[in-house]
């Protein structure tokens, strides 16, 4: 009776010897490089897309927001960032929110205009300009909320609008 090989009694066999690396050529090392700077290429180019994706576009006149927020903005009024996405085309419930640079001798009349209540002051910005809110508020057309930092020449106004 014939019993099976057992693996120490089997016949050692060829050992696949490991196969040497090529020699660096330059040809070698101008294919690396080549596909070095596609990589470098697709990471600025990915960088570069996202960031243009988190700038937006460009931003909204005055007349604009003046337009999507119904509330009277004085002249040399300068829209620094406005969302008016929301607002369009405009419904009862939807919200509009700006960033507005109001001249500081017009900042009056743009108070007045509106119906707004006198803004409270409630401190100071860490680069010390001071800050406060517009009181809360409705006119016929639209609720808004405001706060705002006062510099020398502007007063920085950042509107929260929503139509009724």
């Amino acid at each position: 009776m014939m019993r099976p090989a057992r693996a120490k009694d089997k016949e050692p066999g060829r050992v696949a010897a490991m196969a040497a690396l090529p020699a660096p050529t330059v040809r070698r090392a101008l294919a690396a490089a080549a596909w070095l700077l596609v990589v470098l290429a697709g990471l600025l180019a990915a960088v570069w897309g996202i960031a243009w994706a988190l700038e937006g576009g460009p931003q909204p006149s005055a007349d604009a927001v003046e337009e999507a927020v119904h509330l009277t903005l004085p002249d040399g009024t300068d829209v620094i960032d406005a969302d008016l996405s929301q607002a369009q085309p405009p419904m009862p419930g939807d919200r509009a929110e700006a960033t507005i640079a109001v001249p500081a001798d017009a900042f009056g009349e743009f108070i007045d205009g509106n119906g707004m209540d006198a803004p409270l002051l409630a401190g100071v910005t860490p680069a010390g300009t001071a800050s406060g809110v517009i009181p809360a508020g409705c006119t016929d057309e639209v609720c808004y909320a405001a706060t705002i930092i006062v510099t020398d020449d502007t007063v920085e106004v950042r509107l929260t609008v929503t139509l009724i």
